[in-house]
């Protein structure tokens, strides 16, 4: 099934787009972090055109995570067995099916980066038809989890290649601000590192490139280099091990340093009691109520939660 990207009309020169990730990529399952995302803008949100890209519905997407799925289950049983791989080895045995299989699958890989240039280019298209121009578009993209590791794949690809015609410097196409929540790039490849020669056409993935990881941009024949992201901003929490903390602590094989980005660092509560005045609420609610205090574990990797905690400064990004 090929990609039918979304179509929005501008109310005015401002779009966003939100890439989804991990356990959130069904087709129509976004209303959540669209809700949470408007909430940050306020009223401004009714002057911006909002997209949000899913990738479940490609059936290369679907084939190549189930082909991916016994090899992996391999790969986790060989790095259990050395020590010295432990923190690798549970980090994939409780994340492997939703971040590292994309390595394992070039289809999928593929049919996701076509969608994603193809939904920018239907984006960027959309402002043009609505009387602004590619150098005048102010566009953001908002993306967690695996959707940041896409979206490092896809914009490194349309700055690289001309054909696309959406590289920073040729076409004019930059964006304002990239904000990437949780991101798994890091830990992707340092997996593959370890997995070798079993990660297939390793040569597509910009991910694994010798050079390490970079923001894209575009070298014109002038010689100018020219960012894709004018801001490039990664949040990570201090309890999220997709985003490469483990327990407040920073793991450097899993969480993406990557230079020249803005970088973000929340400190999470493992629970629903944040502070002492959260802890006596709670305990005068059960006081009167007579049942067991309010208290739950909390999502270090909600994606809502990220955006919650960053409203005003996305509001301030995107203004």
């Amino acid at each position: 099934m090929s990609y039918t990207p979304v179509i929005r009309d501008w109310p005015a020169d401002r779009a966003i787009l939100i890439v989804h990730g991990i356990g959130n990529t069904q087709t129509g399952g976004g209303e959540e972090i669209e809700a949470a995302v408007r909430a940050a803008l306020g009223p401004d949100a009714d002057s911006i055109a909002i997209y949000q890209l899913y990738y479940d519905g490609i059936n290369d997407w679907f084939a190549g995570k189930t082909q991916a799925a016994a090899l992996i289950s391999k790969l986790v049983g060989k790095f259990r067995q050395s020590e010295q791989n432990q923190a690798l080895a549970d980090t994939l045995a409780d994340y492997a099916g939703d971040v590292l299989w994309p390595v394992m699958s070039v289809s999928a890989r593929v049919a996701v980066r076509s969608a994603y240039i193809a939904q920018l280019q239907q984006v960027v298209n959309d402002g043009v038809r609505c009387g602004h121009a590619p150098a005048q578009q102010r566009l953001t993209i908002i993306t967690h989890s695996l959707g940041c590791f896409h979206t490092y794949e896809a914009l490194h690809e349309i700055s690289r290649q001309s054909s696309y015609k959406l590289q920073p410097g040729t076409h004019h196409v930059r964006f304002e601000n990239v904000i990437s929540m949780a991101s798994p790039v890091q830990l992707i490849r340092s997996v593959a590192g370890a997995m070798g020669a079993a990660v297939p056409d390793r040569t597509t993935l910009t991910t694994l490139s010798d050079a390490g990881l970079s923001l894209p941009e575009q070298k014109r024949l002038d010689g100018v280099v020219v960012p894709s992201a004018k801001r490039w901003i990664s949040i990570a929490g201090d309890l999220d091990p997709v985003g490469g903390y483990a327990l407040r602590k920073r793991l450097a094989w899993a969480y993406a340093d990557i230079p020249g980005q803005l970088s973000l660092i929340d400190q999470e509560s493992a629970v629903t009691i944040a502070n002492g005045d959260d802890l006596r609420t709670a305990l005068h609610a059960s006081l009167r109520t007579g049942k067991a205090p309010a208290i739950a574990p909390n999502d270090p990797h909600s994606w809502t939660a990220y955006v919650g905690r960053h409203a005003d400064d996305i509001k301030g990004w995107v203004a």
